[in-house]
């Protein structure tokens, strides 16, 4: 342990005697960096921070109503699929499943030509993921292209659970494309700054989808007060979906229990600093850093290369230095420096 100390040292102050024989080029060592860091704060100093107060997106041209203005109300949506040949699907098959949408259709006739049931959710995910998807498009084709899902997994009488599930080609302008979210050169690029974006926002009811999900949230309320009503009456059997079609359960049309004046806004953000620092800075931040520790590194590299090519490594070794106390103190020393830099830095 002793002998270690007395090497590592030595080679300290071995080292030390190169750097002051070098006087400019170990002041170049560490001013340069150290420009680098003023620059840094010469910008740093010029830059303005914006203090953004919270935002409540709570007042008016905020809000859009679904099913009107730029919204799709459902028959546009149905429209549209129609004129493209493209189907909504709808799983499972089950006998609620196909009594729903024989309902749904009273108000919307065309749902019937757009819509396509699948035994289950595992069939749809499979006829998605085939080579058959889409190979056609003219009337009654087997193997259509499917521009939304709507999947069950309970349907009723007291518990209603549904998934919609949309392609990100939907119509109407719908989401957007995936490969495009986090392209720093894409479209979506505002999307990662701070604040918020309405547009990305409001994709949710351009898209069709807050559309789709107000009818079958009508529907479903129209169900829930049938069953109500049954209870209210004395009938104690549960009522499923078929028992909907009848005479009597649509004295009152679905439609009226559709929620009305929907509107959707962002939600509120907090108050936050926007420093435009960064946004100017960050495209150059690893130039400047390269540029500025790039020369004593090379300078480190070229002291070790040199002693081995110079023989005076073997010398040492000859003479009993150990080669991790070589190594060390070349660390030590130039840690020394980077550290004694970062502490004029911050001082």
């Amino acid at each position: 342990m002793g002998t270690s100390k007395r090497q590592l040292k030595a080679m300290l102050r071995k080292n030390w005697l190169l750097k002051i024989r070098h006087p400019f080029i170990t002041a170049a060592e560490i001013l340069l960096p150290t420009i680098v860091m003023l620059l840094l704060i010469g910008i740093r100093t010029r830059v303005d921070t914006q203090i953004h107060p919270a935002q409540a997106y709570i007042r008016e041209g905020m809000f859009v109503e679904i099913g009107k203005g730029i919204s799709p109300n459902f028959q546009q949506v149905l429209e549209s699929l129609l004129a493209n040949r493209e189907y909504i699907a709808f799983a499972p098959d089950t006998p609620e499943t196909r009594q729903m949408i024989n309902l749904i259709s009273i108000k919307f006739p065309l749902l019937q030509l757009v819509s396509k049931i699948y035994q289950d959710e595992l069939e749809l995910e499979t006829y998605i993921q085939s080579d058959l998807y889409g190979t056609c498009d003219f009337k009654d084709c087997p193997n259509p292209k499917i521009k939304g899902a709507v999947v069950f997994h309970h349907q009723g009488p007291q518990l209603f659970d549904y998934s919609i599930r949309l392609n990100h080609t939907w119509a109407f302008s719908g989401f957007p494309d995936v490969s495009t979210i986090m392209d720093t050169n894409g479209p979506y690029l505002n999307d990662l700054e701070l604040g918020v974006n309405i547009i990305p926002t409001m994709q949710y009811s351009y898209s069709g989808f807050l559309t789709l999900q107000q009818v079958l949230d009508s529907f479903i309320i129209f169900a829930a007060q049938q069953t109500e009503t049954d209870s209210a009456t004395g009938n104690i059997e549960p009522q499923t979906l078929q028992s909907f079609g009848t005479a009597s359960s649509l004295e009152l049309p679905w439609t009226q229990f559709s929620p009305s004046k929907i509107r959707i806004a962002p939600f509120p953000t907090r108050e936050y600093t926007d420093d435009e620092f960064q946004s100017i800075i960050k495209s150059v931040m690893g130039i400047l850093y390269l540029l500025g520790f790039l020369y004593p590194i090379s300078r480190l590299i070229s002291y070790t290369v040199f002693e081995k090519e110079q023989k005076i490594r073997e010398g040492l070794y000859m003479m009993g230095l150990k080669d991790g106390i070589f190594h060390l103190s070349w660390f030590i020393t130039y840690a020394f420096q980077l550290v004694e830099m970062d502490l004029q830095y911050g001082a």
